[in-house]
């Protein structure tokens, strides 16, 4: 039986610290667009305030996630993906 995903050597398990931030702020924005749009959109999207509204929920959030990224993912994810693989 073979298996459906592909372990990486030892020695690529740990990714970049750019690697680790780029993907963070990628992930990062995805998850404030849909984070605001569907606030907006339970509320009612003309009663939230329309794309004013929106630009500015995501302007304000967005560099927030940032900051998060920024400061704990260089630390955390290293650790959580040794934790994880077993090492």
């Amino acid at each position: 039986m073979s298996e459906n995903f592909y372990t990486m050597p030892n020695s690529l398990n740990t990714p970049s610290t750019k690697t680790i931030i780029l993907v963070g702020l990628v992930g990062c924005f995805l998850t404030s667009v849909a984070g605001v749009s569907g606030s907006m959109l339970i509320s009612g999207w003309n009663t939230s305030g329309g794309w004013s509204e929106w630009i500015k929920r995501l302007g304000l959030g967005y560099p927030c996630a940032c900051l998060v990224v920024l400061s704990l993912f260089p630390r955390l994810v290293p650790k959580m993906t040794r934790f994880l693989e077993g090492q």
